[in-house]
């Protein structure tokens, strides 16, 4: 090709990211690509593209419209990005205490919490709680049935039960400390698995 033509030529569209947004795509567009098998549904508006595989960093990556820089993925949401499984119904962004609060939105809960940089690691270009601080955070504020299947699901990413009843220690006087302590006492167990609860991030 000419030079002249070749700088005519406009540059190659970009290629997509692992996770795509409905909206970012016209409906028909996005209809198209699921009914041809081009994306996989991900966790509500957002899909990932096929071979992707689903891994912390695609499913992190799902939440990234919804997570402020100043905030951080916890509780179910933070589990169900290290552990995969059912998706939560929506996001739980953690503020540092006293930190301004995300506006409202459908997909997404807020909550206040004393987090240590210690706490966070970032998947996809999005902050999440560890695995640990993940897991007393579960604990802590999910029904017992529900966190010990939660709790169950982290072990193979790492969660050391008997590390996060040590880290309990250090929120002495809060809220959920003896409900946490029964959940993670009973990871590992066996026949101690509980029914599903409602799990909304």
């Amino acid at each position: 090709m000419p030079v002249a033509l070749r700088r005519l030529r406009p540059p190659p569209a970009a290629a997509p990211g692992p996770v795509v947004r409905r909206d970012e795509v016209p409906p028909w567009t996005w209809t198209g690509l699921h009914l041809d098998g081009a994306l996989v549904p991900l966790w509500r508006d957002t899909a990932r593209v096929a071979g992707v595989p689903e891994d912390a960093a695609v499913r992190a990556a799902a939440f990234a419209a919804l997570v402020p820089r100043r905030g951080a993925v916890g509780r179910l949401a933070a589990a169900w990005v290290h552990a995969g499984g059912p998706p939560p119904a929506r996001v739980t962004v953690l503020v540092r205490s006293g930190a301004r609060r995300p506006a409202p939105h459908p997909d997404r809960t807020t909550a206040e919490a004393e987090l240590a940089d210690d706490d966070l690691e970032t998947h996809g270009g999005v902050l999440v709680t560890t695995v640990t601080a993940t897991a007393v955070d579960v604990a802590r504020w999910v029904p017992t049935a529900t966190a010990v299947r939660v709790l169950r699901s982290l072990l193979p990413c790492g969660l050391d039960p008997t590390v996060a009843l040590r880290r309990l220690e250090s929120h002495s006087g809060g809220r959920g400390l003896r409900a946490a302590r029964v959940a993670l006492g009973q990871v590992g167990l066996p026949g101690t698995t509980g029914e599903h609860g409602d799990v909304s991030g």
